[in-house]
């Protein structure tokens, strides 16, 4: 998210469930780490096709969804995704304990994603190797081998707590603004943004770690913080395309996917990047896996005049690959995911095949982690 503090769908169950996860798993032995190795470079398109061709089209639509743990800790863990926020990492033996305990109710085994930035955006600050990982800003002004040496220990300390997908890191070009002031951004050269981005990149991929740069196609030096206002680019076309062209530069090799902003970019459309099945579209042609921001955002809501099940289904409609929300899919409170893309489906079976695309792209990358073939 551009503010970098995901949970606005209530941050009070985070704390009370990150808590209980000590005495509630204590008795689940956690699993060893996970031998390194780098992330494959494709899927194999079979192996991928039979698990899909195996799942029912509600299995489909799980895949699409990324979520904080759910609260029962019994029930069969069905996501595509589990997202871990807040202070859900500050307990690391508890939350090793979670990953093994959650992936053993699954039938796919799920993607784990956090945001590991660097500097103030580092969800694994309690392991002493990362303790100290350099902000964004920092790494901007060391040589790219370093940075790339910051990505591998970054992603061999995922690894050995059981987390795969790493929401970072973000390719935004920007020397001043919101994302600047908060030492996210590498600098408002493209240049320099692109070389640190793909250097970050390529150590998570040598450790087995997908990455995920954001915030797609490009949040630029906007000053404003689009969690909590509206924010307009008022760029033309020719902006928005330099702009995303960093991603571009950083390339699908060592970053297999996006993060779509939630700007609006009055030369594509009026809705938010993250709702705009242009952007979305230029995202897959370059071959990556699309993931949304929080769509909780409750600007993202006033952006569609309506609630954030609408927003869900534009998402849907858009063609995102990973619909992303920072609350429990069981959640009394929250929004039923799947049963708004069910609802989209059923109302227009051809969009049966949008789910099957997003799925596909899902298990691909699952592939590539070594999560269909049993490593």
């Amino acid at each position: 998210m551009a503010g970098g503090a995901r949970g606005l769908a209530g941050l009070a169950w985070v704390s009370l469930i990150a808590a209980s996860w000590a005495t509630s798993l204590a008795a689940a032995p956690p699993a060893p780490p996970p031998q390194a190795r780098p992330l494959a470079a494709s899927a194999d398109p079979a192996r991928v096709e039979r698990v899909l061709a195996s799942l029912s089209l509600d299995e489909r639509i799980d895949q699409m969804l990324l979520a904080y743990p759910q609260l029962d800790r019994e029930a069969p863990v069905k996501v595509g995704g589990v997202l871990f926020v807040g202070k859900s990492l500050d307990d690391v033996p508890a939350a090793k304990a979670r990953i093994a305990a959650s992936t053993a109710r699954a039938r796919v085994p799920p993607l784990y994603a956090v945001d590991m930035e660097g500097g103030r955006i580092n969800r694994l600050r309690h392991l002493p190797s990362v303790a100290e990982v350099p902000s964004a800003l920092a790494m901007s002004r060391l040589p790219d081998a370093e940075v790339e040496q910051w990505g591998f220990t970054v992603g061999q300390a995922m690894r050995e707590v059981g987390l795969n997908v790493n929401l970072a890191p973000v390719l935004d070009v920007a020397g001043t603004g919101h994302l600047f002031d908060g030492e996210r951004t590498f600098g408002g050269d493209p240049a320099v943004v692109a070389a640190k981005g793909r250097a970050y990149c390529e150590g998570l991929r040598r450790a087995g770690v997908a990455s995920v740069g954001k915030h797609y196609p490009g949040y630029g030096d906007l000053a404003a913080d689009s969690d909590h206002v509206r924010v307009a680019a008022p760029w033309p076309r020719e902006r928005v395309q330099r702009e995303a062209g960093v991603f571009a530069r950083v390339g699908a090799a060592p970053m297999q996917g996006v993060m779509l902003s939630n700007v609006i970019y009055d030369a594509i459309g009026p809705q938010p990047a993250v709702l705009s099945p242009d952007i979305v579209a230029m995202g897959h042609a370059r071959g990556w896996l699309t993931v949304t921001d929080d769509l909780a955002i409750g600007t993202l809501a006033t952006a569609l005049g309506g609630k954030t099940e609408d927003v869900v289904r534009a998402a849907f409609l858009a063609g995102n690959d990973l619909l992303l929300t920072t609350a429990p899919p069981d959640w009394e409170q929250g929004i039923d995911y799947h049963a708004v893309i069910a609802r989209a489906v059923a109302e227009d079976p051809a969009r049966k095949a949008r789910v099957d695309d997003a799925a596909r792209r899902v298990l691909g990358l699952k592939d590539r982690l070594g999560l269909l073939d049993g490593r």
